[in-house]
């Protein structure tokens, strides 16, 4: 159940000893990655438990929200972003009518550690560039050169101390659970075993062609990109050279990799929605969340194939505003229940121009902005409005007068979703 309540409780723990020096390289090296959102929020955790001597003090997500002064979907986008990068740990408790987060804060890399990874370092080059890239490491640099001519004449522990290690002294235990530079681990789920099973069905390449190297860059472009390993693979057989000492441009797939990821309705693979719940509306939002735009118009009009004009549209919500499918979603529903049933192009880019000047990320956060346009417009058709436990919304405002999509309509629309996926429809 992944979603933000503002009655959620939640503690803080520190895994890890953090010091200012962590912090420059939270603000430098990991910003550029995970956002000035989730930096921010890693801040704000850090600070909120520095500033209590109580270990079992608990504050609430509407606290946090009013602190930072977000949207419930970017909290949870930037939680999940420091998730990413090892920088937190999530635990969850479902309690009577809320739950009770526990949030372990561990220390980020050191700047060596950073670097020496193929996956951080690959990361930072294309979010900064090389140049600045190199720039950043040049200034955690440090200069063990000794010149010509100094002999070391530093003073050892046993000159010093002297120590008589048979006296007791050395032989108690004081704590085994003193905090030191703990750093979280990254999860990267790519499955070898599938890829190389798709290689081998789909090309005469050999295993043994890819070398550890290869691999690790694979891995990389693949959680570059958020790209699962049928989709890697197919790109690397069409990118397979025999003949070329290398075999594979990596650029050349990371391009490749990119136009994947530049259309999110042409990817392979798909999202989990965050949103939980059994009521219809909590299905439409899945629904939204779990369903390529062109698949969602294409439910729309009952099954019949989009119009070019149409698809074009959806490619340009993608391309030049740079929403997420089920962004996308909700403005379609939005703009065929205000509109006739029309997509019409100045409209869609309209609501979508106000979304991304909003910084509105997430299916229910968009939702709950159209809703609220909604009914500022007074219109006699509503977007259907989440629950609120996936949302926002205020539980005294006024019900939408009717859902964009009815319920016959809706149940039609999961029966025919549900159909697809047992007979194995992408």
């Amino acid at each position: 159940m992944d979603y933000i309540s503002t009655k959620d409780l939640y503690e803080i723990r520190i895994a890890s000893l953090i010091s200012n020096i962590d912090k420059d390289v939270i603000i430098e090296l990991y910003q550029p990655l995970v956002g000035s959102t989730a930096t921010i929020l890693y801040l704000t955790l850090l600070k909120q438990k520095r500033n209590e001597d109580d270990d079992s003090i608990v504050f609430t997500n509407e606290q946090l929200l009013s602190l930072m002064k977000i949207a419930p979907g970017n909290l949870l986008d930037a939680r999940h972003a420091l998730e990413a990068v090892g920088l937190l740990r999530t635990y969850e408790k479902q309690e009577s009518d809320s739950r009770y987060y526990i949030y372990l804060i561990y220390a980020p890399k050191n700047p060596k550690e950073f670097f020496d990874d193929v996956l951080f370092k690959g990361l930072i080059i294309q979010s900064l560039g090389e140049k600045e890239a190199k720039r950043l490491a040049f200034h955690y640099r440090v200069d063990l050169t000794i010149p010509t001519g100094f002999n070391e004449i530093s003073a050892s522990f046993v000159d010093v101390f002297n120590p008589n290690y048979e006296d007791a002294s050395f032989r108690k235990n004081i704590s085994n659970s003193i905090v030191g530079h703990e750093v979280g681990r990254v999860n990267i789920a790519f499955n070898y075993d599938l890829f190389f099973k798709y290689i081998e069905e789909n090309s005469q390449i050999a295993k043994s062609s890819f070398a550890k190297k290869d691999m690790r860059e694979i891995e990389r472009i693949a959680a570059l990109f958020g790209l699962d390993e049928q989709s890697m693979a197919a790109i690397i057989i069409d990118e397979f050279n025999p003949n070329s000492p290398q075999h594979v441009n990596y650029a050349r797939v990371a391009e490749k990799a990119k136009e994947q990821i530049k259309y999110p309705f042409l990817r392979k693979g798909k999202t989990k929605s965050k949103v939980s719940g059994d009521s219809l509306l909590a299905k439409k939002i899945r629904m939204m969340e779990e369903t390529a735009p062109i698949e969602w118009l294409k439910l729309m009009q009952s099954g019949t194939k989009p119009a070019s004009s149409d698809i074009n549209i959806i490619c340009s919500l993608s391309d030049n505003y740079g929403l997420s499918n089920g962004v996308i979603n909700a403005i379609i529903d939005y703009v065929l229940t205000k509109n006739d049933n029309i997509l019409s192009k100045n409209y869609c880019e309209k609501i979508s121009s106000s979304v991304v000047r909003e910084n509105i990320q997430t299916t229910v956060d968009a939702m709950n902005y159209l809703n609220k346009i909604n009914l500022k417009t007074r219109s006699s058709k509503a977007v259907s409005e989440p629950k609120s436990e996936s949302t926002q919304i205020n539980a005294s405002q006024p019900k939408a007068n009717e859902d964009a999509v009815s319920d016959e309509e809706m149940s039609d629309i999961i029966a025919s979703i549900e159909k697809r996926k047992k007979g194995g429809h992408k």
